[in-house]
């Protein structure tokens, strides 16, 4: 039966010049390789020509295609901005025909297989979807072989038209290799070939390639990667970080899951091929590779602890993280208030010395060893949570399946961005860094530099503000917590600080007091001033000449100032 569907497609290829391309060629010609029922169109392979030579052009094309990729991501946005060009979008097909009088005389890309239906006509297909392709006049295919680009994945770039029952029609001005689909239809045949490592980097470039346009088939090559990994590679360290990029680049950002991104999985012992969203798809596999982490196994016990409900496990993790940091924070605390009250004896410093930093400076450290404060106490806290709060995060990540769903007042998905708590935890990010900024000797040395750290209290909110729009709900939770926890030991020392007339902060310093008598100190403080000093002795001796002699230093050792004439020898008393 095979040889005879053979020998009458060679029959038809050899009557085209009599009977021309009738519009069922490419249905006819593009039968595909068995196991592949329930793909869509892009990701079948077809049975002809041989698998081997299908490789070969798809590396050829996806080289291509890589060379001459145009740029996207930030950088090329901003390009754009500024050059005043305003470069095309990828469409997807389904949304294509769903939007056509929207995006009427607009210009787009999209990506697809190529099928010829005539001399300047062809088709893309996809999942129910046709979109109808006219090369415009002069435009001719570029980078794929002296056959064509019939059945090959292709680019297409040019204006939406309404054609024929309402259907979308593109007027194409350029037709080159998609790179995208090039790479992942190179992983089909790959897999398809059973050459499973080639698989899976040539799946992996395509997701990197599609990503950035939004390319719905991105998903599946991620997704699908992670599959061949840690099944028929066994390697679970690829396939879990393949599938962490698929949850938060399909399924854990809102924006990402509102476009409905959708993978094909065959489960063991089915005959096709099921279509699935990626949260499905990517949940088990997933959690089971975390299950076993340290990080994982740290906020799944304080989830428990919490009765079950994750939000209120992330939320006293924090409390819990916080009362761990807090005998830092109590020296925190201290070198605040000890700082405050020597400040009005530092802005005289600033007023004596306003011409000469170099002794204001030496001044300012003398101070702070006279009242045995240590300037830059406050900052050893906030380097010590800065590695917590990364491993906090990892945490929370390995835990986003968990988070899924999980709900919070007004927050519905932890595993998803809440831009209200953004909001929420900006501002209490501005409280911070006003206290924080308190804490800093920077401001009380130099007013430029408090003017700057003044502007640093706004910017740094809010450039954490966008940095942290993708990041999950949950680590955005954790993160205001502990702010709120801070806010709350803070307001409890000032407190009993006022209720003991200041000897809380007194014991805390050591038994010392910012305004009280005078304590020699071994601690940074002194190491600073006795830098500072020598400095300023070295420069000192430097601009005054040449070295004392030793009748001189001895004169100045009792007090006496020598001149020339003292420096005579005395004429001995005669007898």
């Amino acid at each position: 039966m095979r040889t005879v569907s053979n020998l009458f497609a060679v029959c038809l290829v050899l009557a085209l010049p009599v009977l021309g391309t009738p519009s069922w060629l490419g249905q006819v010609c593009a039968e595909p390789l068995p196991g592949q029922e329930g793909l869509p169109p892009e990701l079948t392979i077809p049975a002809e020509p041989e698998l081997d030579d299908q490789i070969d052009d798809l590396e050829d094309l996806a080289k291509y295609a890589k060379r001459n990729a145009p740029e996207t991501g930030f950088v090329a946005s901003l390009k754009n901005l500024f050059s005043g060009t305003k470069k095309p979008r990828l469409i997807n097909i389904d949304l294509l025909a769903a939007n056509v009088s929207e995006l009427k005389g607009t210009q787009i890309v999209v990506e697809g297989i190529y099928e010829v239906r005539g001399e300047e006509e062809a088709i893309f297909r996809s999942e129910g979807a046709t979109c109808h392709l006219t090369l415009a006049g002069g435009t001719q295919p570029e980078g794929f072989p002296d056959s064509g680009p019939d059945g090959l994945p292709a680019r297409v770039e040019g204006t939406v038209e309404m054609g024929e029952q309402g259907l979308p029609l593109i007027r194409v001005q350029q037709l080159t290799p998609a790179l995208a689909l090039s790479f992942i239809r190179l992983g089909r045949a790959y897999e398809l070939d059973e050459e499973y490592e080639d698989a899976v980097e040539a799946y992996s470039a395509g997701a990197v390639a599609g990503v950035p346009t939004g390319y719905k088939y991105a998903a599946f090559a991620r997704i699908h990667a992670a599959e061949l990994a840690l099944e028929e590679l066994d390697d679970g360290a690829t396939a879990r970080r393949l599938y962490d990029a698929a949850w938060t680049g399909f399924a854990a950002t809102k924006t990402n899951a509102e476009t409905g991104y959708y993978t094909w999985t065959r489960p063991a012992n089915a005959q096709t091929w099921q279509k699935q969203p990626v949260g499905e798809a990517i949940r088990e596999p997933l959690d089971s590779l975390k299950r076993g982490g340290f990080w994982y196994g740290l906020v799944n016990a304080f989830v428990r602890i919490a009765g079950g409900n994750p939000a209120f496990g992330v939320l006293l993790l924090a409390v819990v993280t916080r009362l761990m940091i807090y005998p830092l924070t109590k020296k925190q605390l201290v070198s605040m208030r000890a700082m405050q009250k020597i400040q009005p004896r530092i802005k005289e410093l600033q007023k004596k010395h306003k011409d000469n930093k170099q002794k204001f400076q030496e001044e300012f450290w003398k101070l702070c060893k006279e009242h045995n404060v240590n300037p830059l106490g406050g900052c050893l806290p906030l380097l010590v949570q800065m590695p917590i709060l990364i491993m906090i995060y990892r945490g929370i990540r390995d835990y986003a399946v968990q988070f899924d769903g999980a709900s919070f007042l007004w927050v519905k998905n932890l595993a998803q961005p809440d831009i209200y708590l953004l909001v929420a935890y900006t501002i209490s990010m501005i409280g911070f860094q006003k206290m924080t900024q308190r804490m800093n000797p920077a401001a009380a040395m130099d007013p430029q530099q408090a003017s700057q750290q003044q502007m640093m209290t706004y910017m740094m909110p809010l450039l954490f503000f966008f940095m942290f729009q993708s990041f999950p709900a949950a680590f955005i939770l954790y993160w205001l917590g502990t702010n709120l926890v801070y806010f709350t030991e803070q307001y409890l020392f000032l407190h009993l600080h006022r209720e003991n007339g200041g000897d809380s902060a007194n014991r805390g310093n050591g038994g010392d007091s910012a305004s009280g008598g005078k304590k020699t100190s071994g601690g940074f403080a002194a190491a600073m001033a006795k830098i500072v000093s020598g400095a300023g002795a070295k420069k000192e001796a430097k601009t005054e000449g040449k070295p004392q002699s030793y009748e001189e230093t001895k004169a100045a050792a009792g007090g006496k100032k020598v001149g020339k004439e003292d420096k005579r020898r005395p004429a001995k008393r005669r007898g």
